[in-house]
């Protein structure tokens, strides 16, 4: 079975939880954040000790779950800081003298990325205001959701077809500007589909925005990523999902685009109070 017939059939599985769970929303949505957090904190941990170093990760699991619990319940934020600050002030004794800063700044980081960045789609998700009800809130993060898949699909699959340019060879030599601008043309029209239909209620400068963020920007967190797996020197940051490899690799992308997103809809449009 090719690659991309296994990308298609775990897409079709996967895509549908997820959008499930995000419609649900609460608690169910969440827990599923926390539990793709703590996969790919768990493949983040991977990558460190094969580099040498040796974090704490049920520190870096504990934070990571705190911090998404903290859009739920905002008391686990004091909690979780709490947990960092102890774990700083007995570091020296609980972690390895060899490659003491990495391990430490892993332990920790792991816990904001890609835990905290992802922990904005709950907030996104649970976000209320004068124009924004509970199902506008599921429709901005399926919004959110569908442009940065169109991005990395489009992407993909038009720097294979026409990709001549190298985007960032040095960190991830298969990206083409080709595939970027295909990649950002099909948030585009996908952004306008959810318009036109009226699925969402944004101005189009707003939605414009969002298209910047999710089908731009987003892409930068690819190739953060990329260039994680490279100072490694590993492919896929695991292969739990068939045809796509680990979480982080699906998640790359989603972990810029959600916080921005949610960020700009919040502070700069003032659609509703999250």
């Amino acid at each position: 079975m090719s690659d991309s017939i296994r990308r298609v059939l775990t897409a079709l599985v996967a895509a549908p939880v997820v959008l499930g769970l995000a419609y649900v929303g609460g608690w169910p949505f969440a827990a599923l954040i926390a539990a793709i957090g703590l996969v790919a904190q768990s493949e983040i941990f991977a990558i460190a000790r094969s580099s040498g170093c040796t974090p704490n990760a049920v520190v870096g699991y504990a934070l990571g779950v705190l911090v998404v619990a903290g859009v739920m319940v905002p008391a686990a934020w004091a909690l979780a800081l709490t947990v960092a600050v102890v774990f700083v002030a007995l570091a020296p004794f609980v972690l390895e003298k060899d490659n003491f800063l990495a391990n430490l700044m892993i332990t920790l980081g792991s816990g904001l990325y890609p835990s905290g960045f992802l922990a904005a789609l709950v907030a996104l998700r649970t976000g209320r205001g004068p124009e924004v009800d509970a199902m506008g809130a599921f429709l901005l993060v399926m919004l959110t959701f569908f442009l940065v898949w169109a991005t990395d699909i489009f992407a993909l699959y038009t720097g294979k077809a026409v990709g001549r340019t190298k985007l960032a060879p040095s960190i991830s030599p298969n990206k083409t500007w080709e595939g970027a601008i295909g990649g950002a043309i099909a948030a585009a029209l996908v952004a306008a589909g959810f318009k036109i239909m009226g699925a969402v209620d944004l101005a189009w400068v707003d939605l414009g925005a969002v298209v910047v963020i999710c089908g731009i920007l987003s892409q930068a967190g690819d190739l953060a990523e990329s260039q994680i797996k490279r100072s490694a020197g590993v492919k896929d940051t695991s292969s739990i999902l068939p045809g796509h490899g680990g979480l982080l690799d699906r998640f790359d992308s989603m972990a810029v685009a959600a916080p921005l997103t949610y960020l700009y809809l919040v502070r700069v449009a003032g659609i509703f109070v999250g």
